[in-house]
């Protein structure tokens, strides 16, 4: 596997440039002063958003170097910044009505817009081509209108915790299934298509535990950051980073156990 890519290690909890070419990291940045980053977006050729429990950091992502921090709430879980400038920050009682948010920011940070449900979970929100946003809530993912109105849902056995919802270019609907450790795949309509990657399909070493983010190769195949845990030491337990081929095979693995314990937050930077 020859990748680089920015990982969360969610255990120690720190962001690495990675090149597995290479035996040692590019660098690493401590998140002791931005606890709980989840989030990941490259913006463009020089710049990555991360989102943390407090807000979300624009980072050189060459260097590891934070150029602007906007810190203001508690339980942010994702972020994501438009094309017009503007950011939508996703998380709980972001607004003070002690439930699900999606925060509309200007491009100078200043609050547009808050739009709110009833919900006591929330994981990493995507924006779909359509417009619409997809929610993970635990156990389902929620297709939603910008005001948080929902339009369907999507679950399969075995969700606990799902992470990370993708509409695709073919409108499928892509899902990591969380402690199911397992991909799910949906068809147009939201039946489930395909799952992938759970245990018994894979070499007992793999150990799936937690399946977190989720990129996509050029050529189609999928990563898929394998959690192991909170805390130190949990990097010998599994394979921390999966490559499946799009037929939904694995074909290779990645590990750095003795620096990584538990890889969690993924962005591909080929």
């Amino acid at each position: 596997m020859k990748l680089r890519f920015l990982g969360i290690d969610e255990g120690l909890q720190r962001l690495h440039l990675i090149d597995t070419a290479t035996p040692d990291f590019i660098w690493t940045l401590d998140l002791k002063d931005y606890p709980l980053a989840r989030d990941l977006q490259r913006l463009d050729d020089e710049r990555v958003l991360v989102g943390y429990d407090h807000g979300f950091f624009e980072l050189e992502w060459r260097t590891g170097r934070v150029l602007a921090d906007c810190r203001q709430w508690r339980d942010v879980t994702a972020v994501h910044r438009r094309a017009d400038g503007s950011t939508l920050v996703t998380g709980m009682n972001l607004d003070g009505r002690n439930g699900v948010n999606v925060l509309t920011l200007d491009a100078q940070g200043q609050l547009l817009h808050a739009a709110f449900r009833e919900g006591d979970y929330v994981r990493l929100m995507r924006v779909t081509p359509q417009g619409t946003y997809l929610l993970c809530t635990n156990d389902h993912i929620k297709e939603t209108t910008p005001e948080l109105v929902e339009l369907r849902r999507f679950s399969a056995p075995g969700f606990e915790h799902a992470w990370k919802a993708e509409r695709l270019a073919d409108g499928k609907t892509i899902v990591s299934a969380g402690y199911g450790a397992f991909m799910a795949v949906f068809d147009k309509e939201g039946g489930l298509a395909h799952r992938f990657g759970a245990a018994g399909e894979l070499p007992q070493a793999v150990a799936p535990f937690f399946y977190a983010s989720h990129e996509f190769l050029a050529d189609g195949q999928l990563l898929v950051a394998n959690w192991q845990g909170h805390g130190p030491d949990n990097g010998r337990k599994g394979a921390q980073l999966l490559q499946f081929d799009r037929d939904g095979r694995l074909v290779d693995s990645w590990s750095a156990p003795q620096r990584i314990s538990s890889l969690q937050g993924l962005l591909l930077l080929q």
